[in-house]
């Protein structure tokens, strides 16, 4: 197989839907979900072939060598496989969002060539082609998000390009110093040592950029204005194929084929994992907006995924792998499952949801088996791959850190049950949602689809950890045993499962039984009045006020939530401050100019005298 048909296949069926005419609206729809399921199929297929390598010669300039070469490997099939089944779920689920929308015509093509620059990031052998693959991808991420409605979505749109362009500028640095001091940018041929000075900055910017794609804090800001803002099958998008598979792909692929780190670096991490972990969840207490939750939940789990890399041991860096895996599949599903709730109802303001569960069934179960995941409960996914990263912090002698993350699962948990209460129990806040839909076949199919996973990936987690990602870490670890150790403990999930169910159908038992009739009630005579019942609702607002009230974390949370910590907004008064500074000192007075000729002249001539 040539590799390069990898990326012709998206970036040609991007193009025929760019040719389509616009009142063939339908045709685009189907073209555009064949190409991505295409794409997975041949992904799945690819599992079957040896490693391959393909170096395509372009030009010189020494020592810089501008070629492409890829590589066709355990990790980057098991990444391309997945890309594909989240594009064809993304574009058939499209077809249902827009069906009453105006939809751009440029949405499906450059859907589709956001396929091809991920691919081209997940080959990629040379820091220059992931460098190219990953402008792309940011420049593509700006169009769609700007498709939302209008400037909100503008806004969201600028806001991600500036974090993620500000931070693509450090990956370019990153990426342009390597050659010129080691030789070669050509990924395979790498191994640098972390130690120098000089090391400990090419691998911290291009840490930066992984970390800013990922969604970790500082440079998280920019997920839930997009989660906001932008058509929600894009932010669906988001965690599957643009922002957690692509970052953290990018900062595994720096830990295991381009550097070897020390214990400061990783202590780095562990700390970014933990704050983001706790600071994201406590900002998703106080959302009221579905998606903008579900976009700060979307930050949160980054903090997961950075302990597990940051405890420096192969079960971290494996759990953290499942764990950007799992992730990708229960967030999707619940960007799917609110997109259908805001078709339906037409809102996402949580104070006026509720009681939803009994007019939208389907929605409500896949939703809250995605809840279930997120949440790390067990048998399903991200429990398994939470308990990796407890083992890892354990092994690598890190409790306090083992802690923080079992305390960042409980906040999780505490957060999606604001969520799942005030959208789905309770009573309806309108008459018209008596008449809601449960979405369509289409939504049903790209629903169940992840909420599957999450329940296979979770009671048969050795599949997914045996044959996606373990082989990526076996020249680390070896084989990885189906029952995963913690001491003279253990968890087969599997065995778990069982368990649990048997609990379940016993505890059902006695529950039944305890509901065997033992009296009879009459009714008894009130004299013809009538009495009124309050219909119960659970607004979002009510939830966690007393964490709200509380002076030093509520004050903290209502700064956060007015933006006071975004390094966006930081930035931007930063920036503000300078050009003041600069337009007082452009006084028009001749003077003046000369004056700050001769100082920088001064400050010039002391610099070569001092080197």
């Amino acid at each position: 197989m040539n590799l390069l048909s990898f990326l012709y296949l998206p970036a040609g069926i991007g193009l025929l839907c760019l040719i389509i005419p616009k009142n063939w609206r339908y045709v685009k729809e189907i073209v555009a979900s064949l190409g991505g399921f295409v794409f997975l199929i041949i992904s799945y297929v690819s599992f079957s072939l040896p490693q391959q390598f393909q170096h395509i010669s372009w030009f010189q300039i020494p020592p810089l060598d501008f070629a492409f070469d890829f590589r066709l490997y355990h990790f980057s099939r098991f990444l391309l496989i997945f890309l594909g089944l989240f594009t064809f779920l993304t574009t058939l689920y499209s077809t249902y969002y827009f069906r009453k929308k105006d939809i751009s015509p440029l949405y499906y093509p450059f859907l589709l060539w956001t396929l091809c620059g991920s691919a081209a990031i997940v080959l990629a052998d040379n820091l220059f082609v992931l460098l190219l693959g990953w402008e792309l991808v940011t420049l593509l991420l700006f169009f769609l998000i700007a498709m939302g409605k209008g400037k909100p979505a503008a806004m969201a749109a600028g806001k991600a390009f500036a974090i993620l362009g500000f931070t693509d500028v450090a990956l370019l640095l990153g990426v342009i110093a390597t050659p010129l001091v080691y030789g070669t940018w050509q990924i395979s041929a790498l191994k640098i040592v972390v130690g120098d000075p000089l090391s400990i900055v090419i691998f911290l910017l291009m840490f930066t950029a992984a970390i800013a794609k990922a969604g970790a804090m500082p440079f998280h800001s920019w997920i839930p204005t997009a989660a906001q803002d932008a058509p929600l099958p894009v932010v669906a998008f988001l965690p599957g194929s643009l922002d957690k598979l692509l970052g953290i792909y990018l900062l595994a692929r720096l830990m295991l084929d381009v550097f070897q780190i020390n214990h400061a670096i990783l202590l780095i991490m562990l700390i970014i994992g933990a704050i983001t972990l706790i600071a994201a969840n406590l900002m998703a207490l106080v959302q009221n907006d579905l998606k903008k939750f579900l976009g700060f939940a979307t930050v949160t789990q980054v903090g997961f995924m950075l302990i597990g890399f940051g405890s420096g041991t192969a079960i971290g860096i494996l759990g953290g792998l499942f764990h950007m895996l799992n992730h990708a599949i229960y967030k999707t599903l619940l960007f799917f499952g609110a997109g259908v709730v805001e078709t339906e109802t037409g809102t996402t303001d949580m104070n006026q949801l509720g009681g939803l569960a009994g007019k939208m069934p389907f929605t409500f179960a896949a939703m809250t088996i995605g809840i279930m995941a997120a949440s790390g409960i067990p048998p399903f996914n991200a429990f398994v791959s939470k308990w990796m990263i407890y083992q890892a912090t354990l092994t690598a002698g890190l409790p306090l850190f083992m802690i923080i993350a079992m305390f960042g699962s409980a906040l999780t948990l505490a957060t999606f049950l604001k969520m799942w209460t005030s959208t789905f129990m309770g009573n309806p806040a309108h008459a018209a949602y008596q008449k809601v839909k449960d979405g369509t076949i289409i939504t049903r199919f790209v629903l169940l689809i992840p909420a599957l996973l999450c329940i296979i990936f979770g009671i048969f987690a050795q599949l997914p950890v045996n044959k996606y990602i373990a082989p990526i870490l076996s020249f680390k670890i070896g084989s990885v045993p189906h029952t995963i150790n913690i001491g003279s403990a253990f968890y087969n999930p599997t065995l778990a499962t069982v368990l649990l169910l048997l609990g379940l159908v016993l505890g059902t038992l006695v529950f039944l039984l305890g509901r065997m009739p033992t009296r009879t009630v009459e009714t008894f005579f009130i004299g013809g009045e009538k009495f009124e019942i309050e219909k119960e609702r659970f607004l979002a607002d009510h939830f966690y006020e007393t964490i709200q009230r509380m002076k030093l974390l509520g004050t903290l949370l209502r700064e956060g939530g007015k933006g006071i910590f975004d390094i966006y907004n930081i930035s931007s008064d930063l920036g503000l401050i300078l050009v003041n500074v600069l337009k007082k000192l452009h006084d028009g007075v001749l003077s003046t100019y000369l004056a700050w000729c001769i100082i920088g002249l001064g400050v010039l001539s002391f610099v070569l005298i001092a080197f």
